[in-house]
């Protein structure tokens, strides 16, 4: 008889986040016939632990590119993981051992629904700052991949060789069972995500503000490239996600104003955000929209949306960060970004430097 695969409420249970690489389903692939390919990519682990397990999705988690109607939660075609291993690199590229990883028992798993679904336990005994290599073997057509991952993914060819490479599945969580005081969850966009440093160098700012909390304290970005507050507000898997943590970072806004939602729209997607997060037990520190450059009535939306979250619909959270206020230029150019509108790791270090020196976690 085949195992049952581990549920939900026992894998957020017993698991937590233990890299600060944003990781999402961004898109879905548009292979015209059904395609089997191996993809690697490797994830610097934050603390380290004796078992971990992957959590993956069936569905796209926002709205990828210039769309201007949501597409979040966009589901492609049944795909199958044919086979999937992990391993830790000690140095030298490769690991030495490779762990099979099962699903109930099994290398394989048809995916057909949109549901997030784990791994069974991987015993890696892993250490800080060692990398896990994740390799997976899919066979499909149209299925979920991260186009915007900032990580060194990796697809091999018919040679053997594996060359830069991205339409593959990724996790969306490397989950450790590390016992943890607290989870904190950073939901946002690309500019949570990090897309504004340099590949594999975990110099965002989700990431550096993790390197200054406790190490009893677990962090998971949820910043995905493109992402709106509309994608957020529709309560789904994505949102979901983060309601599994103790503590949430809401960041958005960017993209609902370069793409011509309202002021009182993006105030409202936001606000059904926080109620949503704080009906599920998490506390919300809200932040005000990253300075991007805006110019005509963006601006003007971005100073609106900038005030009512320092305003009003800051009190619908438990504390408010000004990111504007850190990273923009002196008023009265605030909506100007200093770092650039993704900000590079000089301005990600001067962000997670105030962030933690307000003390809000």
């Amino acid at each position: 008889m085949k195992a049952a695969e581990m549920e939900l409420k026992e894998y957020f249970e017993r698991f937590s986040s233990d890299c600060t690489a944003g990781s999402a389903n961004q898109k879905l692939t548009e292979n015209e016939e059904t395609v089997t390919l191996t993809g690697r990519c490797p994830y610097m682990l934050s603390h380290g632990g004796e078992n971990y397990s992957l959590l993956f999705g069936g569905a796209t988690d926002s709205t990828f590119g210039e769309s201007r109607v949501c597409t979040a939660n966009a589901v492609g075609d049944p795909w199958t993981i044919l086979s999937m291993r992990v391993g830790i690199d000690k140095g030298s590229g490769e690991p030495e051992v490779f762990h099979t990883v099962t699903f109930g028992g099994s290398r394989t798993r048809t995916v057909d629904s949109p549901d997030l679904f784990c791994t069974d336990p991987i015993p890696l005994n892993a250490k800080a700052g060692d990398r896990m290599i994740y390799e997976i073997t899919i066979s499909g057509r149209r299925y979920p991949y991260h186009e915007e991952i900032v990580l060194p993914a990796v697809i091999k060819g018919e040679d053997g060789i594996f060359r830069p490479g991205k339409t593959f599945p990724v996790p969306l969580m490397i989950g450790s069972d590390r016992p943890v005081s607290k989870r904190v969850g950073f939901l946002g966009d690309s500019i949570t995500q990090g897309c504004g440093t340099e590949v594999d160098s975990y110099t965002h700012w989700a990431a550096k503000i993790a390197e200054g909390l406790p190490d009893d304290i677990s962090v998971w970005d949820l910043g995905i490239g493109y992402a709106r507050a509309y994608d957020a507000a529709t309560d789904s898997l994505w949102l979901y996600r983060a309601k599994q943590c103790d503590t949430v970072n809401v960041c958005l806004g960017v993209n609902d104003l370069l793409r011509d939602r309202t002021a009182d729209e993006v105030i409202s997607d936001i606000t059904a955000v926080v109620r949503s997060l704080k009906k599920a037990g998490c506390r919300v520190i809200l932040f005000t929209v990253p300075p991007f450059d805006m110019t005509g009535e963006a601006k003007e939306r971005w100073y609106a949306v900038c005030g009512a979250v320092r305003g009003y619909l800051g009190r619908e959270a438990d504390d408010v960060f000004d990111f504007a206020d850190v990273l923009g230029r002196p008023a009265p150019e605030r909506h100007m970004s200093i770092y650039g509108g993704h900000p590079n790791a000089e301005g990600c270090a001067v962000l997670a430097k105030a962030y933690l020196k307000a003390g809000l976690i």
